[in-house]
């Protein structure tokens, strides 16, 4: 093949393209420049409060924050996903997130499920003090179930009698451990045995619970994220969205900054002129 005085390669002829010269390697054209030109990036206050708007808004933001962790309110994670992500059985992770309702507090002794598979905190007083409440049944119960008494000593036995409420206490939790009698006793301080959810070492049942009691926590939401003081926060998509529209000033100017500071193909890579395209915006005056 035939070279110019200027390097570009001759085609041969009698080509259908009339014998044009081709370029040299890495030698563009002018709308190879175009194409590669970074994509403008409008300002703020132009963009239209549109549907369309908001959601390449928040496509945007999500950008920014898996790029340089600007915009970081926008990492919100579904809850079977972010419960594998922190080392947990998904299922078995939501299922405890979920049963964390009013009746949960962290700094009572114990901890159950109640009747509507709830997680309800008690301490050893409040035992007790059921305990009283269906002392009739207790004292039948121990009665009735000679394997029971074996295991009670005399002191207890008379306790149970004369309703003192440790014995009855102590009497109902046999009776549990012996056939379920008394199942209001299943209350621990090892949230893990209860719910039979283990962490991966780093982050246990305890910690699911808590950052769950501290945070802002809605069963059924599409995400959850961690507010700022790394507690559970759930939102929706709709939430995330109007996120996007409040802050748009923010995250055009993380946009603005991401442009200059990275190469066009790691820019292009990512869809941002896709992104940008969506916005809904005036025209100038």
């Amino acid at each position: 093949m035939a070279m110019d005085g200027k390097g570009n390669n001759h085609k041969a002829a009698g080509r259908p393209d009339g014998g044009q010269f081709d370029k040299k390697a890495g030698q563009g054209t002018d709308d190879d420049l175009e194409e590669a030109a970074a994509p403008e990036i409008p300002a703020w206050d132009r963009i239209r409060d549109t549907d369309d708007s908001r959601e390449a808004l928040l496509e945007l933001a999500r950008a920014m924050s898996s790029w340089d962790g600007s915009c970081d309110w926008a990492d919100a994670t579904e809850p079977e996903e972010l419960m594998s992500e922190l080392g947990f059985d998904p299922a078995a992770a939501m299922t405890l997130v979920d049963a964390v309702g009013d009746d949960y507090y962290p700094t009572l002794e114990f901890v159950r499920f109640n009747d509507a598979g709830m997680l309800e905190s008690v301490d050893e007083s409040d035992l007790e003090d059921q305990a009283a409440d269906e002392a009739d049944d207790i004292r039948q119960y121990v009665e009735d179930a000679p394997e029971v008494r074996e295991e009670l000593d005399a002191d207890t036995l008379q306790g149970v009698r004369d309703g003192d409420p440790k014995a009855l206490l102590e009497a109902a939790r046999e009776g549990n451990r012996w056939d379920g009698a008394f199942d209001w006793t299943d209350a621990t301080d090892d949230i893990e045995s209860l719910s039979g959810v283990y962490g991966s070492g780093r982050y246990d049942a305890q910690w699911l619970v808590d950052r769950t009691f501290y945070g802002d926590y809605t069963p059924g939401c599409d995400y959850i994220r961690f507010d700022g003081y790394g507690n559970f926060e759930s939102v929706d998509e709709s939430d995330l969205e109007r996120e996007a529209w409040d802050n748009r000033e923010e995250i055009l100017d993380a946009v603005r900054s991401a442009r200059d500071d990275m190469d066009f193909t790691s820019w292009t890579d990512d869809d941002v002129a896709d992104m940008l395209a969506k916005l809904d915006v005036n025209g100038e005056d």
